[in-house]
């Protein structure tokens, strides 16, 4: 059990997989946050779902 399980959160800035917010929300996931992600547009939106995608 992670130090962040049953927590949530919301991630803001991800544009592709070399991201510091991308860094930031898989070190979030390992310890176990629940999270979103927000992106602006489809253009990012085509980068950043696979990748929230493949966190769960």
């Amino acid at each position: 059990m992670g130090i962040l399980q049953g927590k949530r959160g919301v991630i803001f800035g991800v544009a592709n997989e070399r991201s510091i917010a991308w860094a930031i929300s898989q070190a979030l996931h390992r310890e176990g946050a629940e999270l979103a992600f927000t992106y602006a547009g489809e253009v990012l939106e085509r980068r950043v779902r696979p990748l929230a995608e493949g966190i769960g």
